[in-house]
């Protein structure tokens, strides 16, 4: 029994599919067929039942998956003390984060790649409730999103990284040289909003709904740069993070006092774990990325 042929098994096991594994693993599906049936030939019992659609676990693949990602992940474990033990950084780092943090994030890789290109970096941008779910089946090493863990016990969330969210515009809209804005304020402007999802958007709609404000909303735009190029344009205004016209000529951002609290993005590990020290890195090079100029990019 060897540990590629394991993680051969949990990936099937994963993506109900031998065609998945073998993209994943950049080996032919017949290789991926092969390692398992010696698998199902050491153990003496088919892992799998096949269908012309997907395959399932049979009973004894079901006793084997959790005993596999056990021993998968006690290997992973090893090797990262091994590594971290030499000074090395080396192996693979697993990261998953939302795709709000998108900024920071890529900030953060660049410099990680070019000062560690040992490591192979993988990124996974997904919601939090399935970042959770990696995190906890120890598929990812590290997540990162606006969300604390709430009430999970298995996970512990740090805070790093605060910020505002204000209401952008360009330099010459008839409000942008007011040091302070109120919703009242913003009620009969035309507006664009980041659609829902995004984390200006979640708290814009919290806050509106609880002082009652009501903006002309004419667009809702998923692309952050499609509605910076718009504001550049047009006396329309944005709900956005402060850092998001960092480097951008011809916008201004000014505080709205409803919404003049920070807003807390948050790294979360899983709790009581080893932590490998690529992880580490990685997580304060996120904290340095805050002040980095977006120029740098």
């Amino acid at each position: 029994m060897e540990i590629r042929q394991l993680k051969y098994f949990v990936e099937i096991a994963k993506t109900g599919s031998f065609s998945e594994a073998s993209r994943t693993f950049f080996l032919s599906q017949s290789a991926i067929s092969q390692q398992i049936k010696a698998l199902e030939t050491e153990i003496g019992s088919a892992l799998f039942t096949r269908t012309s659609h997907k395959v399932k676990l049979t009973e004894s693949g079901q006793t084997l998956l959790p005993l596999a990602q056990e021993t998968i992940q006690k290997m992973d474990e090893c090797q990262n003390r091994m590594s971290d033990i030499k000074g090395l950084l080396s192996g693979e780092l697993k990261i998953g984060l939302t795709p709000t943090m998108e900024q920071y994030m890529r900030i953060a890789m660049i410099k990680f790649m070019k000062l560690h290109p040992h490591v192979h970096l993988h990124v996974y941008y997904k919601s939090i409730q399935e970042l959770i779910h990696l995190l906890r089946s120890n598929q990812i090493d590290l997540a990162f999103s606006i969300l604390a863990k709430g009430e999970d016990d298995w996970v512990e969330s740090i805070p790093v990284i605060s910020y505002y969210i204000r209401a952008v515009m360009r330099d010459t809209h008839p409000l942008a040289g007011r040091k302070m804005l109120t919703f009242k304020d913003l009620e009969h402007q035309n507006a664009i909003l980041p659609e829902m999802g995004f984390k200006e958007c979640n708290s814009v709609e919290y806050y509106l709904s609880q002082q009652g404000a009501r903006l002309n909303v004419r667009a809702t735009i998923n692309e952050k740069h499609a509605i910076l190029n718009i504001l550049k344009q047009t006396n329309f205004i944005s709900i956005l993070t402060e850092q998001s016209i960092r480097g951008i000529e011809h916008l201004t951002a000014i505080p709205i006092s409803e919404l003049n609290i920070p807003v807390t993005n948050y790294a979360h590990l899983l709790k009581g774990a080893y932590h490998k020290k690529s992880a580490m890195v990685f997580l304060e090079l996120i904290k340095e990325s805050i002040k980095a100029p977006y120029t740098s990019l």
